[in-house]
């Protein structure tokens, strides 16, 4: 009888190693990157299997109770991937195999793909959408769909709304029949491109098409407008030609319906996509198909980056600066970085996209590391909106609107022109003060106001999500007067409603866009010209093509300009550039308006007068002289405790033991409280490690954690490793 092999497990836990188990299973022990239920603690963990013991243990060894499913889960590539990622972002190799898995896996579920559906979705030959309702969005959405080809189930999988109903209302009104599946899985032909590139389009596809099978990144540089899209798909489409597949990401879910309808109506069926929107079971099921190569092209959010496709050939990160790329708790990665280095190892070429550039990838272009791919001009003849500053000060504002912004959307809303107003805050009013004794509402678990929501009632702290109904606040004084200070979406939504009591206002924030479809219904009535307002967050800022969206305005461009976090002017930069893009993108010429209270300010003249591209290298050059991020690698090392001592005694003794072996090239600062120290109920600091090289900036942060292994205070307190921050407050 064969003595039991002895297998080295990553299991599912914030543990930086890992652990040996038996595999009793005579003559089929499990395969590296099995799933597997292993005994631990007092209870049990799922994990992966990293390989055989390299090391003989004489401890007793527990044996391994199940391999939840004979085909691997992690494949040799990811794998590697992973195994980077934990070296990188010093995070526990069990915590990032999991986070590689989607959570029925996760959490046990052998994976197994749902029968296919018996039948398919065809169209009727007399169907005409126009003879839909203008409010059948969800039905005239499916139907656009369906004129693509044949549909089964699957195909609907990534919509942002429950399918069915709408399906058998389409039915019953002869739009649509169902009919059995004459085989195992409807592919519908590509559809040809009905674009013609232009010279520059052209040009970046050439170069992407070049690669010859080799890594190489590319920073496809294009202004709002510039038909990026079209470079991915004819980029896509080359390497479909070679029988390769491709994976492209996008930073928002908002971004994926909109691109996903592109997509399926260039490749049909081979497009997959995947985002926290799906239940668990949609997102297994896309993987499946992922990893058994009936998906070519998956399209998604950031945790897409680690989804298996046999033969890929090309990835395509959107929006390559977006914040949202980089996962701000548990493993802190970043999807743009970590897709780099995908394909890397496979050798392939990567495309990041964007208007605005990141630092970081200018620094890349200037150091041979990335090459440009330019795209200066608008497609067709839509030209550049026209920007402008409009000084606010001693202006008399209505709910932030001055009298020219007011004049320019009278005259866009006359032209049956659609305008788009920016507020990167939501709410009534940010604040609300008792205007007898002086009072502010005050989050008690946060260091932070309470915003005002007048339409719900309530006072909510947008960091912890705690609220109070305004008629149970504590009485400050015997006859408190609330009365709100600044500007939030819903604040300017009710004075437009009184400025122009005709027009069609949609507002377009985390609070309006609470139901699952209400973003596709509302953005479906903006592209109909329904709407005649839009006011919203960020959510408004990228990625939309609203062709009748002529006057852009930018209600306070202020709130970034004197921030204490380094990376504010660059985001700022990015935000007005980007939002200023939704104008003029069709026959219509654009307008932007930007009201501040500092017209003089540097970074709005350079933005104003000589564009990002100046921008951005006069940021370079502050950021040199101030040896910070992308010129240095950082790290910050953040910690947290419901007991305010805590967290900066055990920086504290972190940071002391580790300055004392005198590390050249290294640069700690603090530890020091965060800007907001109290969170949640937690109580917060932090320490901020620069250094002069990648090499020691990944020994030191090391040093740190193995340091922390002896520290008493590590069971009382909560901390994490954030390597390249983007938040440093």
């Amino acid at each position: 009888m064969c003595p039991p092999t002895v297998v080295e497990v990553a299991v599912f836990a914030p543990l930086r190693k890992t652990f040996h188990y038996l595999s009793e299973f005579p003559g089929n022990p499990p395969s590296t990157g099995s799933l597997v239920k292993v005994p631990f603690g007092r209870g049990q963990r799922f994990g992966i299997v990293i390989g055989p013991a390299k090391q003989k243990t004489e401890r007793q060894l527990k044996a391994i109770r199940e391999v939840v499913d004979e085909k691997p889960v992690v494949g040799s590539a990811i794998m590697r991937l992973a195994k980077w990622a934990a070296e990188y972002y010093q995070h526990p190799l069990g915590d990032v195999l999991a986070a590689t898995l989607p959570g029925a896996l996760r959490h046990g579920s052998a994976p197994a793909r749902k029968g296919l559906s018996e039948w398919v979705v065809v169209l009727d030959e007399q169907s005409d959408a126009n003879q839909l309702d203008r409010s059948a969005t969800r039905q005239a959405t499916l139907l656009s769909l369906i004129k693509q080809g044949p549909k089964v189930a699957t195909d609907f999988e990534g919509l942002e709304f429950d399918w069915r109903r709408p399906i058998k209302e389409l039915e019953k009104k002869g739009f649509v029949s169902k009919r059995v599946r004459p085989d195992a899985v409807v592919q519908s032909a590509p559809a040809k491109s009905l674009v013609n590139l232009n010279d520059a389009q052209r040009a970046a596809v050439a170069a992407l098409n070049s690669s010859n099978g080799s890594f190489h990144a590319c920073l496809l540089h294009g202004v709002t407008g510039s038909g990026k899209t079209e470079v991915y798909m004819a980029a896509i489409e080359h390497t479909l030609s070679n029988g390769l597949g491709a994976l492209m990401l996008v930073p928002e879910i908002i971004l994926t319906q909109q691109m996903v309808a592109r997509l399926t109506q260039r490749f049909g069926n081979a497009v997959g996509v995947l985002h926290s929107g799906l239940s668990d079971s949609q997102r297994a099921q896309v993987w499946l198909r992922c990893r058994d190569g009936e998906i070519k092209i998956l399209m998604g959010t950031r945790s897409a980056v680690w989804v298996p496709l046999p033969s890929i050939g090309i990835i395509i990160v959107d929006e390559e600066h977006d914040g949202s790329f980089k996962q701000q708790e548990g493993f802190r990665y970043s999807a743009r970085d970590v897709a780099i280095k995908r394909a890397q190892q496979l050798g392939i070429p990567i495309v990041l996209g964007t208007a605005t550039p990141s630092l970081e990838a200018y620094l890349n272009v200037e150091n041979g590391k990335f090459k440009v791919l330019p795209l200066p001009e608008r497609v067709g003849i839509a030209q550049m909106p026209k920007l402008h500053c409009v000084d606010v000060r001693g202006v008399r504002l209505r709910g932030g609107l001055s009298d020219r912004l007011c004049e320019e959307m009278t005259a866009c809303i006359a032209r049956n022109e659609q305008v788009l107003l920016f507020l990167n805050r939501r709410g009534f009013a940010p604040i609300v003060l008792c205007h007898q004794c002086g009072h502010v509402a005050t989050c008690h678990r946060c260091d932070a106001k309470l915003v005002w929501h007048k339409e719900r009632g309530l006072l909510s702290c947008h960091h912890c999500g705690a609220q109070k109904n305004t008629e149970r606040i504590e009485a400050c004084c015997p006859e408190p007067d609330l009365v709100p200070l600044g500007l939030g979406t819903e604040q300017v939504e009710e004075t437009l409603g009184e400025l122009f009591p005709d027009v069609v206002i949609a507002r377009i924030d985390r609070d309006t866009m609470r139901r699952k479809s209400a973003m596709e219904e509302t953005f479906a009535a903006v592209r109909s010209g329904a709407v005649n307002v839009l006011i919203g967050t960020q959510m408004l800022a990228k990625g939309h093509d609203f062709s009748k969206v002529s006057l852009v305005g930018i209600i306070d461009a202020d709130s970034q300009l004197f921030s204490t976090d380094f990376r504010a002017e660059e985001k700022l930069a990015q935000t007005i550039v980007q939002v200023s893009g939704r104008a003029g993108r069709a026959e219509f010429p654009g307008t932007v308006l930007i009201q501040t209270h500092h017209p003089q300010h540097k970074l709005l003249q350079t933005l104003l007068t000589r564009g990002y591209d100046e921008f951005a290298h006069m940021a370079l050059a502050e950021r040199h002289s101030a040896a910070l991020p992308p010129y240095v690698p950082m790290a910050l090392i953040r910690a947290e405790s419901p007991r305010p001592e805590l967290p900066i005694k055990f920086l504290q003794t972190l940071a002391r033991a580790v300055k004392a072996e005198q590390i050249k090239g290294l640069d700690i600062f603090g530890p020091i409280p965060a800007a907001m120290e109290k969170r949640a109920g937690r109580f917060r600091a932090q320490v901020m490690l620069t250094a002069s090289s990648r090499r020691i900036l990944a020994s030191s942060v090391k040093r740190f954690v193995e340091t922390s292994e002896g520290v008493p205070a590590r069971n009382n307190v909560r901390w994490s490793v954030d390597i390249d921050p983007l938040d440093t407050t």
